[in-house]
């Protein structure tokens, strides 16, 4: 029998699960909102309340878990999330073992994200893929032969948070001049709203106003390649990847920033490097799914 890992994807609006085989194949799903108002106890409940509908099966090898940073992975301690602020120094490695019986691996969920795409993605094939989540915020992560590079505890590669602006604009983390204050649903929205004194509601909203030629959404839009281009290309040349992969939510609009992305990114490199850098956007794997391989890369059983 095909051996089967528990994935866990935690993010501030709800709490996924998902049973995976080593193909990727999803055997059975699970839900659960995150609850109001918030503490441990309940958090730990719903995500107990998401993982219970999918244990019985003698095939199932751990439970992996994804969530924002930071984190402690080698501890398993969710130290603070910026969507779930009422959350410190959580224990959950030690509380899903204990009432699991499996092991468990825990990561950020960028680098789940990293992980999944470099094993079932259109770049599986490469040596290294540096992958950058495109959605609220900016997230990274860096595989090497199938072996994800985490940082100290967890947290490297937080390319999001590289500065391209000195003294830039105010980013969620409390720096300032970020690239996720100039390239993401955040950013876009942020800049817009002190350009116009418009407020979106959305990334969708965001972008429809590029497509109807909004001068103000063009500006920004075009300025935040430019700072993604920057920041992808300090990533670039300590890491010196084979290919780059961007998924993520923003990543639906591609045909209205890709091409120049690319290009801006391509021509800031070391030209040698675009001899073989290949640019790509990627399929979008569930986040449970990401941290389903947490298990399988642990237990050596990458494809």
């Amino acid at each position: 029998m095909s051996e089967l890992a528990i994935g866990v994807d935690i993010g501030g609006g709800s709490v996924k699960a998902g049973l995976f085989d080593k193909e990727g194949k999803e055997k059975k799903e699970s839900k659960q909102p995150i609850p109001s108002p918030l503490n441990e106890d309940s958090f730990i409940d719903t995500v107990k309340a998401a993982i219970l509908p999918l244990l019985g099966d003698p095939n199932i090898k751990g439970i992996g878990i994804g969530s924002p940073g930071p984190i402690d992975a080698d501890k398993g301690i969710l130290i603070s999330s910026a969507n779930m602020p009422s959350l410190k120094n959580i224990p959950l490695k030690e509380k899903i073992e204990s009432f699991s019986s499996l092991p468990v691996y825990y990561n950020n969920d960028a680098n789940c994200a990293a992980l999944g795409e470099s094993i079932f993605g259109s770049q599986s094939h490469t040596d290294s893929q540096l992958i950058l989540t495109l959605g609220t915020g900016i997230g990274g992560g860096f595989v090497e032969r199938k072996k994800l590079f985490s940082g100290f505890q967890g947290n490297g590669v937080e390319i999001g948070h590289t500065t391209v602006v000195i003294d830039g604009a105010v980013c969620g983390c409390g720096g300032r001049g970020c690239v996720e204050s100039y390239f993401s649903t955040r950013g876009f929205l942020g800049r817009y709203s002190e350009k116009t004194g418009v407020s979106l509601k959305n990334a969708e909203e965001f972008f429809q106003k590029v497509s109807s030629n909004d001068a103000n959404a063009k500006e920004i839009l075009d300025f935040g390649i430019i700072c993604l281009a920057e920041a992808v290309r300090g990533a670039i040349h300590i890491l010196n990847p084979e290919s780059i992969v961007f998924v993520g939510g923003i990543t639906a609009s591609w045909n209205l920033y890709g091409e120049r992305l690319s290009k801006e990114i391509r021509k800031r490199i070391f030209p040698v490097l675009n001899e073989r850098l290949k640019i790509e956007v990627g399929k979008n794997f569930a986040g449970s799914l990401g941290a389903a391989c947490l298990v399988f890369s642990n237990l050596g059983g990458q494809k």
